[in-house]
């Protein structure tokens, strides 16, 4: 997904800074003490065990820096692991994804 038109570029810029900016507040909310839950956000992959919410918030907001920082350049689209393209249609849901599902299924399983 090397070869994004400027208007695709923009909407996935957008999707990326609303979504960094609901993590910053749900993040800066845990960290206040404030009776924020995690249950109603949509949060990638599984938590690993015995990891705190602030964790894995702070772990999904490096997710989106890390894709924001890959958008427009040759790595955006690609897995991180392999290198394979990921698929379109997951990137305009979720421009966050750094792995593909082979990958992601056998990082899980470990």
């Amino acid at each position: 997904m090397t070869d994004i038109d400027p208007a695709h570029l923009a909407r996935l810029r957008l999707h990326l800074g609303r979504k960094g900016m609901e993590v910053n507040q749900k993040l800066t909310d845990v960290l206040a003490g404030m009776n924020a839950t995690l249950a109603t956000m949509k949060l990638p992959g599984e938590g690993k065990p015995g990891e705190k919410p602030h964790e894995r918030l702070r772990r999904f907001l490096d997710q989106i820096v890390r894709a924001q920082r890959r958008l427009g350049t040759p790595a955006f689209g690609l897995c991180q692991d392999c290198g394979q393209p990921l698929p379109e249609l997951a990137l305009d849901e979720a421009p966050w994804t750094e792995q593909c599902r082979d990958c992601a299924l056998r990082e899980a399983s470990r």
